[in-house]
């Protein structure tokens, strides 16, 4: 697998080849922005090539499209006695094409000019399938329909896809990129922006991601599984106590206990949760909630007793045990990025004994020495973010699977 690089200029026509890097480094991302940087030597008539408002697009062997493209936004020099030697050498950098949906926001009313923003409605509706409602949106920010001095040169929207489960949703000065990046990962809709150089210019690609969880397999038995680690980690709360209004004997106290974990792990925990604004209190004569004071409504009341139980669910749920799964799969001649799967497409990973199925969020790809060796790094599923999911019952399956083994061994 090999890949090659054109350069564009700041009027989307094609300047030129670059074959002569020394690292490429890229990520490719679902619904987000994607990264690229590259190593030049500095003072070659290749590393002269980009300039400010050009940019690159990164084909892959065998791949009818660009895997990336974008606009280049940093040039970074340098030079030392060992290594950058000579005239130096160069890192040339930017995010790829999808960084224009994160540069608009959604305005009350995209028909009229910021200074008159004041006569629009407080919040603007949005709903209809996801891929519509975003196609909507970027065709009124940036495309044709959108106000002279919004639009963004070069950019094709296209026709109206029509794709997605239904969106319903409002918006007020939202960063049109991250309200696209909920759509997408709800609604079973992806978007992406990659230059044309035929036709010169960026156009917009609204998909459907692929389900190839049954052909795009990655374990150690294949081959495809550099490594994986999981950790299984014990509950913190077992026992919630929520406590409502009321003083002494009169507060209403309700708890609530995990007794699956706490006979899984042989422990307890207690953890209050501190409701006063919740007007009940305890019924002397029954230990029940009653209303706390006279003049608390039926529906308050009801309603105020749902959320105890709600309280308690929640601290339960925050405190739970925890399974994290961190797998690093990579690219064989039997399944490769691009080629076999791309961003967004449902794949699953196979280990002790245990299957797990997610989306392909994005893919780190590293070229050395002008494409003589590369690596491939898919990220599944939330791995590696700030809200990882909690894959308790996988690990835990998977942890079970070893112990059985190891006891017929």
């Amino acid at each position: 697998m090999g890949y090659r690089i054109e350069v564009r200029d700041r009027n989307l026509n094609r300047v030129g080849e670059i074959d002569t890097w020394t690292k490429l480094d890229f990520t490719v991302r679902y619904c987000d922005k994607g990264y690229w940087k590259l190593l030049l030597k500095d003072g070659t008539a290749q590393s002269r090539l980009i300039e400010k408002g050009g940019g690159i697009a990164i084909w892959q062997d065998g791949v009818p499209v660009p895997v990336i493209s974008g606009q280049v936004e940093e040039f970074n020099r340098y030079f030392t006695v060992e290594q950058h030697t000579g005239p130096g050498s160069v890192y040339i950098s930017g995010q790829c094409d999808n960084k224009v949906a994160f540069n608009r926001l959604a305005w009350p009313d995209p028909t009229k000019p910021i200074n008159q923003q004041y006569q629009a409605p407080d919040n603007r509706g949005a709903s209809g399938p996801a891929g519509q409602a975003l196609w909507w949106e970027l065709d009124r920010s940036i495309g044709d329909n959108a106000l002279v001095d919004r639009r963004v040169p070069g950019i094709v929207i296209g026709p109206n896809p029509g794709l997605g489960d239904i969106v319903a949703d409002s918006l007020r000065f939202d960063v049109l990129g991250t309200k696209f990046q909920e759509w997408c990962k709800a609604k079973s809709v992806g978007y992406r922006f990659v230059w044309n150089p035929d036709l010169r210019k960026i156009v917009l690609d609204i998909f459907r991601p692929s389900d190839k969880s049954t052909k795009v397999r990655f374990s150690t038995e294949l081959g495809n599984l550099r490594e994986y680690t999981w950790t299984l980690t014990a509950p913190r709360v077992t026992r919630a106590i929520v406590a409502c209004q009321g003083e002494g004997a009169d507060r209403y106290i309700h708890q609530k206990v995990d007794a699956t974990a706490e006979a899984e792990w042989g422990f307890s925990i207690e953890s209050f949760v501190d409701r006063r604004d919740l007007p009940l209190k305890t019924d002397p004569a029954t230990g029940l909630p009653i209303k706390a004071k006279a003049e608390t409504t039926d529906d308050e009341f009801a309603k105020a007793k749902l959320a105890v139980v709600e309280a308690a669910d929640a601290a339960l749920k925050e405190g739970a045990g925890s399974g994290n799964f961190q797998i690093y799969p990579i690219d064989t001649e039997q399944i490769q990025f691009g080629r076999d799967y791309f961003v967004g497409d449902r794949v699953t990973v196979a280990v002790d004994g245990e299957e797990y199925s997610d989306i392909v969020r994005e893919v780190n790809i590293s070229v050395e020495d002008g494409g003589k060796s590369s690596s491939v790094t898919p990220v599944i599923g939330e791995q590696g973010t700030n809200a990882p999911l909690n894959l308790y019952a996988h690990v835990a399956a998977m942890r079970d699977r070893v112990r059985r083994l190891e006891a017929r061994l």
